[in-house]
C-alpha cells in the first residue's frame, strides 16, 4: 500500500505541472520598431509569445517579459496579413561580398494602433517564427507584389 501511495504521489507530481502549463510558445531575438513622439523608429529588443490558451500573440521585452515591457498584444482572430520581406544587399568596403540578409514581418491588425507592427526576425529562428504564426493564424505570409513594409528609417526600400 505503501508503494503505491509513493508512486501516486511522485506521478502526481510529474503530471499536475504539464496541466496546468500555459500553452505558451516564444521566439527571441525579435526587434520590434515602435515610432517615438517625433515620428522616427525606435527598435526594442524583444521576444514573441504565441499564446494559445488566450488566443494571442504578444511582443514584451526580450529578457524581462511583460514585467518590463509589452510592445503589442495582437489577438489572434484579428491578424488580417502577415507581410514578409526579406532584404538582401552588398557589402563594400574593405571586404567585397553578400551582406546577410535581414528578415523583416509585418503583421497587420486593426487591434493595433497604427494598424501594424514591424518586426525585425533572427536568421536562425526566422522560418520557425513565421511557420508558427502561419499555424495559428491561417494566414500565409508569402510575399505580396505591390506591398511593403510601411516606411520608416529601418525599413527595407
Amino acid at each position: 500500500m505503501r508503494s503505491r501511495l509513493i508512486a501516486l504521489v511522485a506521478l502526481s507530481t510529474l503530471v499536475t505541472p504539464a496541466a496546468f502549463a500555459a500553452n505558451v510558445v516564444e521566439f527571441r531575438k525579435v526587434d520590434v520598431f515602435t515610432p517615438d513622439d517625433d515620428g522616427d523608429e525606435r527598435k526594442h529588443d524583444a521576444r514573441l509569445e504565441i499564446d494559445t490558451d488566450v488566443d494571442e500573440i504578444r511582443l514584451v521585452d526580450e529578457k524581462r517579459g511583460a514585467a518590463r515591457a509589452t510592445y503589442a498584444v495582437i489577438p489572434i482572430d484579428r491578424v488580417t496579413a502577415l507581410v514578409y520581406v526579406v532584404e538582401l544587399g552588398m557589402r563594400w568596403g574593405g571586404v567585397v561580398g553578400m551582406r546577410p540578409a535581414t528578415h523583416w514581418l509585418t503583421i497587420e491588425s486593426e487591434a493595433l494602433p497604427l494598424g501594424y507592427v514591424k518586426l525585425r526576425l533572427d536568421k536562425d529562428n526566422q522560418r520557425a517564427l513565421r511557420f508558427a504564426l502561419r499555424a495559428v493564424t491561417g494566414i500565409i505570409d508569402d510575399l505580396v507584389p505591390g506591398r511593403r513594409i510601411p516606411s520608416g528609417g529601418s525599413s527595407p526600400s
